[in-house]
């Protein structure tokens, strides 16, 4: 079991046993919706399996986390953020990987960087904490992958935060495609400031329990955002992803947009929420989810949120989920695709504003081939 001893030997002691202390008075999380008790990894390992790629460009600084911490320091703030306190608390107690990648004040990066996190028998275990500032002016992409390379059982609890200064053009890729045998969570925060433009695309692919939350905070005028989930649940996996959007600023402009397929006996719950605080007037929220059922034993809940502190807002929110549309499988098939292929073709078609996104032709051909094998 995790416990004091495990922090002993690593560094940042003392910021990790401030934290130790709030996770050890916390029980682990039962989560009724997907009907799952939490369950933490018997030993606490280290992660060797990360890698970077396109690290070396002008204006770019990529560093480990615990060699940043000084530097993250003035970033953090009251705003909500993660899954709950225990995952939280047990991130920053018992981190063993994560970056902290920056982007210098007006400085476009030519190559999207790339950090991969890969699972096998010697590294099954990962809880990572990774942090993207933008500066002013400054643009760049970052994919953020986590595959298995084997059939190991797996544990992950991640944070990602993701800081966009004025005027800034960000984008974020994640892509999460565990086996089967393993357990994923995530917790992720954006800050979008003054006329800045940030994009958030996700690909849930894989684990047998895959929870999910990102809370994005629009803080000041102009500042936009859109999210981009898309999840296959098969098999008997547990899906429950949540993804926010608070709008603080004037002129502010949220959209989520969620793209899935849902099949065997898999459960899936999404739930997206828009919240308008004070100040945010003539600001734009859109929240919308597609999800497909491919199955009849499948279990899927939409859950949309609209909060509402101020007047003068655009708030909507729509749900699309039933069978593959009938009309689009029969126009596929008069033109001389089976059934089975069609119902590929209609389902892929739902993620290609997600997979368009991703720069990587290698990471989306195998994303391709891991959806046309699932589906």
């Amino acid at each position: 079991m995790f416990n004091e001893d495990n922090i002993k030997e690593l560094d940042n002691y003392q910021f990790r046993i401030d934290n130790f202390r709030k996770y050890s008075a916390l029980s682990a999380p039962k989560w009724k919706r997907i009907a799952h008790n939490v369950e933490v990894p018997e030993d606490y390992k280290k992660f060797g399996g990360v890698s970077v790629r396109n690290t070396e460009q002008d204006g770019l600084t990529v560093k480990k986390i615990n060699e940043a911490l000084n530097e993250i320091e003035k970033y953090n703030n009251d705003n909500e953020y993660g899954l709950n306190e225990f995952f939280n608390s047990q991130m920053f107690s018992f981190y063993n990987s994560g970056k902290f990648i920056h982007i210098n004040e007006r400085k476009k990066l030519e190559d999207t960087v790339c950090i991969n996190y890969n699972f096998n028998k010697e590294n099954n275990l990962l809880i990572d904490y990774n942090v993207i500032v933008a500066e002013d002016f400054s643009e760049g992409t970052v994919i953020i992958n986590y595959n298995s390379e084997d059939d190991t059982e797996a544990y992950h609890n991640g944070m990602i935060k993701i800081i966009a200064k004025p005027n800034s053009k960000l984008k974020i890729i994640k892509i999460q495609n565990l086996n089967l045998n393993s357990y994923n969570f995530e917790g992720s925060k954006a800050e979008i400031f003054g006329n800045a433009d940030a994009a958030i695309y996700s690909m849930e692919m894989g684990a047998k329990v895959n929870a999910v939350s990102n809370k994005s905070y629009l803080e000041e005028n102009g500042a936009k955002i859109e999210i981009w989930p898309g999840y296959l649940a098969d098999k008997d996996r547990k899906v429950d992803l949540e993804y926010s959007v608070i709008f603080r600023g004037r002129d502010t402009s949220g959209i989520i947009e969620g793209r899935g397929a849902v099949k065997d006996t898999a459960r899936k719950v999404f739930r997206g929420n828009l919240y308008f605080k004070k100040g945010a007037a003539h600001s734009v929220g859109r929240e919308g989810e597609f999800a497909i059922l491919l199955d009849k034993g499948v279990r899927s809940d939409s859950i949309p949120g609209l909060f509402c502190d101020e007047d003068d807002v655009i708030g909507e929110h729509s749900a699309s989920i039933g069978k593959v549309d009938e009309a689009k499988l029969f126009y596929l098939m008069s033109r001389g695709l089976s059934e089975n292929n069609a119902k590929k073709l209609i389902i892929e078609s739902s993620f290609k504003p997600i997979l368009n996104s991703i720069d990587d032709t290698d990471m989306k051909n195998k994303l391709l081939e891991e959806l046309e094998k699932r589906i």
